[in-house]
């Protein structure tokens, strides 16, 4: 009898001891998920007014907020085909299209082709938020004094110098205070991952009216074109470029 009765207490301890660690594994599996949900909430790029994916109203912007068409570029201050965009096809646009106030160009940073790609995007940013229009000035200048992509040329020294060059108002210890303390860190992630969510895998990709187009002036051009006449407008004559390939 006195084995028996050891036995099913053993048995019991046995059971008991079952149940423990599964409620200790359900309770384990449930904090993992609960952290990969709010990981991946967190992760999540915003969404803009009206559900706008570009998130529009954080983003540099050249020309009229009103104009009726708006191209959204992505791109990496260190890919020479983002430059060859800069100095081929976006003064075309700015001429026809942005000055005219039948367009609004957006910027938005896809930095990944080296660690000073954040820099260089980082304090675009920064320039951005104590002058706007101090930003394509820079953004003009960084794609002309582009170096090689496989070097890291975009350091804080030539940032700095080149922001002092084409907007000597600025406040430039707080420049370099944003670089040195990553102030921009977040902002230039999310923006990557807006590209990201919205499919884009090179630079520079370019949207019109949230329609990614070929980065020619033709193409450009002609996508504006037709949302113009979709809008009942008149369209920009022709403009002619050469075409680049990403």
């Amino acid at each position: 009898m006195a084995a028996r009765t050891g036995k099913q207490q053993a048995q019991r301890r046995q059971e008991a001891m079952i149940r423990r660690r599964m409620v200790i594994g359900t309770v384990v599996v449930a904090a993992i998920v609960a952290l990969f949900v709010v990981g991946y909430i967190t992760q999540q790029p915003p969404v803009g007014a009206d559900g706008d994916p570009f998130v529009l109203e954080s983003q540099p912007m050249a020309g009229d907020p009103s104009a009726p068409v708006a191209v959204v570029e992505f791109g990496d201050f260190k890919c020479p085909y983002c430059a060859q965009f800069a100095r081929e096809v976006y003064p075309g646009l700015k001429e026809a299209y942005i000055d005219t106030g039948k367009a609004r160009f957006y910027f938005i940073n896809y930095a990944f082709i080296g660690p000073d790609s954040y820099t260089a995007a980082a304090a675009a940013e920064a320039v951005y938020d104590q002058d706007p229009e101090a930003f394509w000035a820079f953004y003009e200048a960084l794609y002309q004094r582009q170096g090689p992509e496989s070097q890291q040329w975009a350091t804080k020294e030539f940032l700095l110098d080149l922001a002092r060059e084409v907007a000597p108002h600025l406040d430039f210890e707080a420049l370099e205070e944003a670089i040195d303390s990553r102030t921009y860190r977040d902002r230039v992630q999310t923006d990557l991952q807006i590209g990201r969510r919205l499919g884009v895998n090179a630079v520079p990709t370019v949207f019109v009216n949230g329609q990614e187009v070929t980065w020619s002036l033709e193409a450009i051009s002609a996508a504006i074109d037709a949302a113009l006449a979709e809008q009942g407008q008149q369209p920009q004559e022709p403009q002619g470029s050469e075409q680049g390939d990403g």
